[in-house]
């Protein structure tokens, strides 16, 4: 899981551009002229914009290879020239073609100037451990072989989102109105627009949900902009689960088991124990502890994104855990 240090002046985000070919795994790496250094691509947080789309924006216009963010990496920090602190958060970044959904619900970011950077190169990733500059670098970059050695370099990306604020039962048409079409509150809708990016920041193709409104609204931002259909889920609803539990479960077994793309799930926070107990049993012991523990679990509007590992001859596990609620902007 991501830590984000509290004493830090300057934040940046950027990404490990990870690829697999005949003769192995290869990484990109930039040329920066006006330091003479090769480094990932990265850049700082503009305002108002969160971590992941700022990685998703700088690697975009240094590299022009669009990506989707994968296993997070870590964070390096060190203090410029001018004595400010800086942090550096970075994901695995894995390559899509230009016309994923994802990247069509991105918006078009400019290419940087040759005056930034002149040079983009994919190299072998054992090779590119020597041509960086920076010693962080080469350190982050052996972290990623080192998964390469273990088999837990390459994951897919399950995101659970729990649906964004909706308005309380009392208020719904007096405490009358039907649960199921209860709408989202205007915060709610602006948390859902806040989704949409962060789902297009890992690469969601598969969108799947609970029928009732208050879900679907929450995705629908995404769907829209990525042009993807939304799978509704009639086992996912409330009532549905407080009279069966299992269906719901099994279903997200299959996901966690079965899924070949990244997928997000939307679901209402009573269902979240079973949630939580089926993807613990699916979870590294070691990172069991990254799992919310405790009720509500998410709140509204937060994301638990899994990256799970599918060996050849293995059953899937999870081997990295983020949980966070997106920033309205």
């Amino acid at each position: 899981m991501i830590t984000v240090g509290t004493h830090v002046d300057v934040r940046a985000a950027g990404g490990v551009l990870w690829r697999r070919t005949a003769a192995g795994p290869e990484t990109l790496l930039i040329h920066r002229p006006r330091y003479d250094d090769w480094s990932f691509p990265k850049g700082k947080v503009k305002p108002a914009e969160d971590l992941r789309t700022c990685a998703i924006r700088e690697i975009m216009e240094e590299t022009q290879v669009p990506v989707a963010l994968r296993r997070p990496l870590g964070v390096v920090r060190y203090r410029l020239g001018n004595g400010l602190r800086k942090e550096v958060t970075y994901w695995v970044a894995v390559p899509l073609p230009e016309d994923h959904p994802a990247v069509v619900a991105r918006p078009i970011f400019k290419k940087a100037s040759k005056n930034e950077i002149d040079h983009a190169m994919w190299l072998p990733a054992v090779e590119a451990v020597q041509k960086l500059t920076s010693p962080q670098d080469r350190e982050i970059l052996e972290r990623l072989l080192a998964w390469e050695r273990q088999g837990t370099a390459e994951t897919m990306t399950l995101i659970m989102v729990r649906h964004a604020r909706a308005i309380k039962r009392s208020n719904w048409k007096n405490g009358k109105g039907v649960e199921a079409t209860r709408p989202l509150t205007a915060q709610g809708t602006a948390r859902a627009r806040a989704i949409a990016g962060q789902l297009a920041a890992y690469g969601v193709r598969l969108v799947e949900s609970s029928p009732w409104m208050r879900c679907t609204a929450t995705m629908r931002s995404y769907c829209e902009a990525a042009h993807v259909r939304l799978v509704e889920h009639p086992e996912f609803t409330e009532a549905a689960y407080a009279e069966h539990k299992k269906p719901m479960a099994q279903e997200l077994r299959r996901v966690v088991n079965e899924s070949q793309d990244t997928a997000a799930l939307c679901l209402h926070r009573p269902t979240l124990p079973t949630v939580i107990r089926t993807i613990s049993r699916a979870t590294d012991p070691d990172i069991r502890s990254s799992l919310p523990s405790s009720d509500p679990y998410l709140k509204t509007g937060e994301l638990l994104v899994l990256h799970v590992v599918r060996g050849t001859g293995k059953k899937p596990h999870i081997v990295s855990v983020e949980q966070y609620r997106p920033a309205i902007m």
